[in-house]
Parts: structure tokens; C-alpha cells; sequence
């Protein structure tokens, strides 16, 4: 472990704030990774950072240094906690949190026998299929390859792609399905 590393986790168990958002500040980039595998419904990258804080917060405090370092222990703590945020929103038993309707809405419109369907759900169809077209050719053949239609072993060989291009074409059209998904 760094010494200045050691150094700000002995003043964050002190109290010192500064030294948090310091020992923090160092490992924002690891915050966006885990933020880029696990999306939760109304949930901003602020609240992302300030959960991401207060874990860093209470790691510092509970990090033996004897036991391991404290970027591998902060990432499984980071990831537990993305992994209960995902379970909580997916739980079966808080389905009626999704389907609530508010007192003001049953006034307004009267009684509500049926479930309404949210007002952001885009019909899938459509949105496949604007989704498809606008990817390039080499982007198709990597959807192709993410949706298992065809293995990455036939694109680069029988189709002539290049491996490295073929990765980072999957990682785009991950990207882009996610921004058209969520």
C-alpha cells in the first residue's frame, strides 16, 4: 500500500473529512466502473458518489492494513453494495412500489381497477429496430455475436474482422444498447 495512501486513511479514522474526500478523489475511476456494470431505476451518478463516499468512509474506518489493501477491499465493498441496490429494486415482494398510483391520481381520475402501464415503457419493437438501424456494419456483426448468434471465432475468421476492432465494436454496441435501454 501507498504511504500516502496509509497516510489519509489514518486521518480519515482520526475524523479528518478533507483527508476522506482526498483518499475518495483517488478512487473515483473505480466508482464509474462499478456504476457502468449495475444500473438501478432513479438512481443519478450523484447518489452513486455519495453512497461510493460513505462506503469509502466506513472501509477507511474498518481497514486493517495487516489483512490486505484497502483498493481491493474498497472495490468488494463498492460491488456488495451495487448487488444489494440491484436485488433491493428487483425484489418480487416491492413490485407494488413500481405499480403505486398516488392518492392525487385517484381523485382526479376516480377509481383504478387495473395496473397502469408506466409511462416511460417504450414499445420494445420500435426501439430494436431504431436501434438496429443505426448501427454500422461491424456493430451488427458484434450484436450478432453478443446476442450468441455467431461466436467471436467465426467473425474473425470466416468474416475477416480483426480481434481487437471486434472487442471494442461489442463494447460500443453495449454502450449504445444500454443508452437506448436505460
Amino acid at each position: 500500500m501507498k504511504a500516502r495512501e496509509k497516510k489519509l486513511i489514518k486521518k480519515v479514522k482520526a475524523g479528518d473529512s478533507q483527508a476522506l474526500e482526498e483518499l475518495f478523489s483517488l478512487y473515483k475511476p473505480l466508482v464509474g466502473a462499478v456504476v457502468k456494470n449495475y444500473y438501478v431505476s432513479h438512481y443519478e451518478w450523484k447518489d452513486w458518489q455519495q453512497d461510493a463516499m460513505i462506503i469509502c468512509y466506513e472501509t477507511a474506518l474498518v481497514f486493517n492494513s495487516k489483512k490486505g489493501d484497502f483498493c481491493s477491499f474498497y472495490r468488494t465493498k463498492l460491488f456488495n453494495h451495487a448487488r444489494t441496490l440491484v436485488r433491493y429494486t428487483m425484489a418480487t415482494r416491492r413490485k407494488i412500489n413500481h405499480e403505486a398510483v398516488s392518492w392525487e391520481m385517484v381523485r382526479e381520475h376516480g377509481q383504478i381497477s387495473e395496473p397502469m402501464q408506466s409511462p416511460l415503457a417504450i414499445p420494445v419493437d420500435e426501439t430494436y429496430n431504431t436501434f438496429v438501424k443505426n448501427l454500422s456494419r461491424l456493430e451488427l456483426i458484434s450484436l450478432q455475436t453478443i446476442l450468441g448468434e455467431i461466436s467471436m471465432e467465426y467473425a474473425i475468421d470466416h468474416l475477416g474482422i480483426e480481434a481487437i476492432k471486434l472487442v471494442r465494436a461489442r463494447s460500443r454496441t453495449l454502450r449504445k444498447m444500454r443508452k437506448v435501454l436505460f
